[in-house]
């Protein structure tokens, strides 16, 4: 038994210096020997995040498969999901990836992630072969977006999993279930998030007459707990 315990309590000092190494390389803390450091430490928590995504108390109902047909034309680049820093099974929501794809990969900053044609967040920060990207449920994330129908608003990351349409002018129609898509924030040399990426359905409104704009919270149609391999659209 104490032999199993010494075992066990050996795994979680190595997790969590594995943990430490991944965000210090990530802020650009670790200038001597980062790219063998991240490759090794990248292994620890890709086994760890793994077997959370195994236990009972995590959902699978939304899994989105991967459908790439409808983007062909982008460069998809592969990636696994190595970390989810703040993320506790049951607990929390992830609010960040880390990747095991960085800049030697021709990852970016500001780079679109995705499942499927669903929008997964941005690449926020880069190293030589991890990268960090921010869920479009982070409060950070902002950008523009549209309805089905044609209303244009604002999304926002609201934490937890929500996500607020905001900035819809009144008279615009919103309905309940409706998809909203990114309108596209792409600058001229490419980084961004590209358009008509799936962002999630209207699952409430909020329309006051004497507010100068509407809102709504949006669902994604995305399990982040339940990812393990995201796509990174990437300028070649």
């Amino acid at each position: 038994m104490r032999k199993k315990e010494r075992l066990v309590f050996t795994f979680f000092i190595f997790l969590a210096l594995s943990i430490i190494i991944l965000v210090l390389s990530l802020f650009g803390k670790l200038a001597w020997p980062q790219s063998f450091l991240e490759k090794g430490a990248s292994f620890l928590p890709k086994t760890f995040f793994g077997f959370f995504q195994g236990l009972p108390f995590v959902s699978e109902s939304s899994l989105v498969k991967f459908q790439t047909k409808d983007i062909q034309t982008l460069s998809l680049l592969p990636a696994q999901i190595v970390g989810a820093p703040g993320f506790v099974p049951g607990i929390t929501t992830p609010s960040n990836f880390i990747l095991d794809k960085g800049a030697k990969d021709n990852v970016g900053v500001g780079d679109s992630v995705i499942v499927g044609n669903n929008l997964v967040g941005k690449v926020s920060k880069v190293s030589s072969y991890l990268s960090k990207v921010d869920i479009v449920t982070n409060p950070l994330v902002a950008f523009s977006a549209k309805t089905v129908s044609g209303a244009i608003g604002v999304i926002k990351g609201a934490g937890a999993d929500k996500i607020t349409l905001d900035n819809v002018l009144p008279s615009e129609n919103l309905k309940l279930n409706e998809l909203v898509l990114t309108k596209g924030d792409v600058d001229i040399d490419g980084t961004g998030i590209q358009g008509d990426l799936i962002v999630g359905k209207i699952q409430s409104i909020e329309k006051v007459p004497t507010n100068i704009f509407q809102r709504a919270e949006v669902k994604s149609l995305v399990n982040f707990t339940k990812q393990s391999i995201v796509f990174i659209i990437i300028k070649i």
